[in-house]
């Protein structure tokens, strides 16, 4: 079999910049903040010229949004795809979900994002819809749809939590504020925690 010839090492080197950028950019936001971070010391970060991240990203609103993209609306991208055709339960598909959500989101780079929007979502308003409709819309609607497949299956209660599947995470999001606050005064113990969410859910939406 005729192997594949490899790319340059300059090209491999290009071709993994805007992910060296993005992760020298959520640093930054990590430690400044989103107004007070500079795309100066993200470049210097990234070991590039300043003027080599336009190339990538248009602003410093764009790079936050394809961070967002990376950490966060992929989960619900892998979770979109994983619905389609899936032959197995309910249960699998909302457990495999949050599994991945607080691998992914919860414990990941998404928590400075989710802090950045917190502490300055009010001055960012273009940044917290295009935010919404790129992750909370989305995953909402994942939810919804692994809820309805339930429902068709008989293996999910016509319930409240039908028009409101936000519940279905909302134990995670709490997790991560927690840990954004009060870890340090009573820390949460992630395993046990991640198994009495799980209870919670399938207790409250799976058919008894």
């Amino acid at each position: 079999m005729t192997e594949r010839p490899s790319k340059p090492k300059t090209q491999r080197r290009k071709d993994a910049r805007p992910a060296e950028i993005m992760e020298a950019g959520i640093r930054e936001f990590a430690t400044h903040g989103f107004e007070r971070a500079r795309l100066d010391r993200i470049a210097k970060a990234a070991g590039i010229a300043k003027g080599t991240i336009y190339l990538y990203f248009d602003s410093k609103e764009a790079l936050f949004l394809a961070a967002v993209d990376e950490h966060v609306v992929r989960v619900m991208a892998e979770g979109e795809t994983r619905l389609e055709g899936f032959t197995g339960t309910t249960q699998e598909l909302l457990v495999q979900l949050l599994e991945a959500i607080y691998d992914q989101v919860v414990d990941g780079r998404a928590q400075t994002l989710m802090q950045i929007l917190i502490s300055e979502g009010h001055r960012l308003p273009h940044v917290i819809e295009k935010y919404h409709d790129m992750a909370i819309k989305r995953g909402t609607r994942l939810i919804q749809r692994i809820l309805e497949r339930g429902v068709e299956r008989a293996e999910v209660s016509k319930t409240a939590i039908l028009d409101n599947p936000h519940v279905v995470i909302a134990p995670a999001m709490f997790f991560a504020l927690h840990g954004m606050m009060f870890d340090k005064l009573s820390p949460l113990d992630r395993k046990s925690y991640f198994t009495a969410h799980v209870e919670l859910v399938l207790n409250g939406v799976l058919r008894h």
